[in-house]
């Protein structure tokens, strides 16, 4: 009688390498698994988002079907054509945080949030297409060179900043529509949270990488049992749907909005570097210049994707390491598997709708766990520098500007020009506009050597 063979880890403790080839079995068991990360990274915060930009469940529904397609087809482009790295791309906080600060805005200036979502369309593809010049002329190592660890620390920590009052009034159900604190928004809250950082904490292995996951379930069964959690509406689609371009209207133009998502798509390209960098040095696979380029021109084909299919802005998961590392799994045939998978739950319209019913107080929770992550990220990035006066005086003055900017009532801003309105009345990016004119023009060093060996 025949034994199955065991599997013995490589030296770096992996299963299956890149290049190996995986049992159709055990691929599709892995698929399944990667189709789990897929889902975490990309069911929450399209629902936060669709609230804020005036969507109904419907919408959010369909707008969720859009992300698991493009999540899921984009991510098998870049592992076949791209980086050839097992790296999710899915919704980036980044622009959860710049789609709220941005529809906020228009509501205070008196702008439609129609008219905004139409605006995105098109500055979306704008985006795309300056990513497109980039990969093609070779720009992309000089870019990054601006995105040094002050900047980088800065941008994050004043993101946090300026989405913790939304994350507050999304806790306590003010941002639903109620006047004062509801205590039972506020219980499921922290309720979710306590259970996802405890499994962030205490657990290990898969457990741990799904936490955030397991924490929306276990609130959104307490939602439902304090009946506080939405009814599930259906699309009326029918099982099969499939997902529709320009789904937001005719794209529309507004400067002020297409500057805001090309500065955002450049925002991205440090996290966009360091997930393939982190696969790079745990994979021992350094990747050359025309892979470089090619993922480059992907990257910025799905920018432009996430406009003509509007979505939330994409980016390569920067956990992507860590998560393969947690799998022992680095090969490619799972993780294309696990693509398709989600390609195909983006075509099923019930399942979408299901995800867009998460409750509000849930979602809030997931939300402050990846900005909390995010407050982590960039004061790691401080721990990168040798502090002086002069790194004292960019962080402090792009601090105080740009967070004193975010108390600042929007009507304070309407004698401005409509293409200067969104980007002076915002906080984040007038500090880290800021920030970049201190460091790099205004107090620049002729040779900086601000990171420690």
């Amino acid at each position: 009688m025949n034994k199955m063979k065991k599997l013995k880890p490589d030296a770096d403790g992996f299963l299956y390498g890149l290049e190996d080839k995986v049992p159709a079995g055990q691929s599709t068991v892995y698929g399944l698994q990667y189709l789990v990360y897929f889902l975490a990274g990309s069911a929450i915060m399209p629902v936060i988002i669709g609230t804020y930009l005036g969507l109904d469940q419907v919408h959010i529904a369909q707008m969720l079907q859009r992300t698991f397609l493009l999540s899921g087809g984009v991510s098998i482009l870049q592992a076949i054509f791209g980086h050839r790295f097992p790296i999710i791309d899915g919704p980036a906080g980044l622009w959860m945080g710049l789609l709220i600060i941005l529809s906020s805005a228009s509501t205070s200036f008196g702008k439609g949030l129609n008219v905004l979502r139409a605006d995105l369309e098109f500055g979306m593809i704008c985006a795309g297409i300056m990513v497109v010049i980039i990969g093609l002329t070779g720009l992309m190592d000089k870019i990054l060179k601006i995105f040094n660890p002050i900047i980088n620390g800065s941008f994050l920590i004043l993101m946090v900043l300026q989405m913790s009052a939304t994350v507050m009034k999304g806790a306590t159900g003010i941002s639903s529509g109620n006047i004062t604190i509801q205590p039972k928004y506020l219980f499921i809250f922290f309720v979710t949270t306590a259970i996802i950082v405890v499994i962030n904490l205490k657990a290990k292995g898969f457990f741990q990488s799904i936490a955030t996951l397991i924490g929306v379930v276990c609130g959104w069964i307490l939602a439902y049992l304090l009946g506080i959690s939405p009814d599930f509406i259906s699309s009326h689609d029918g099982l099969i749907a499939v997902p529709q371009a320009f789904a937001w209207g005719k794209p529309t133009i507004d400067s002020s909005v297409i500057i805001t998502c090309l500065i955002g798509e450049f925002v991205l390209f440090s996290n966009f570097a360091a997930s393939i960098h982190g696969m790079e040095e745990m994979l021992h696979k350094p990747a050359d210049h025309k892979t470089i380029r090619n993922s480059t021109l992907l990257f910025g084909l799905t920018a432009a994707l996430t406009g003509i299919f509007p979505v939330p802005g994409f980016v390569p998961f920067a956990s992507a390491p860590s998560t393969t590392k947690l799998t022992r799994v680095a090969a490619r045939g799972p993780f294309i598997i696990g693509g398709i998978f989600m390609m195909v739950l983006g075509i099923i319209a019930p399942i979408c709708s299901f995800f867009a019913a998460i409750p509000p107080s849930v979602g809030y929770s997931a939300m402050m766990i990846v900005f909390a992550m995010m407050m982590i990220q960039g004061l790691n990035e401080f721990k990168k520098i040798d502090f002086s006066t002069r790194e004292g005086f960019i962080v402090g003055i792009s601090f105080m500007v740009g967070a004193g900017i975010m108390f600042l009532d929007s009507t304070s801003f309407s004698s401005m020009p409509q293409m200067l309105r969104y980007i002076a009345s915002n906080g984040l990016i007038v500090g880290l506009i800021l920030v970049i004119l201190l460091d790099q023009v205004i107090l620049r060093k002729p040779n900086p050597k601000r990171i420690k060996d």
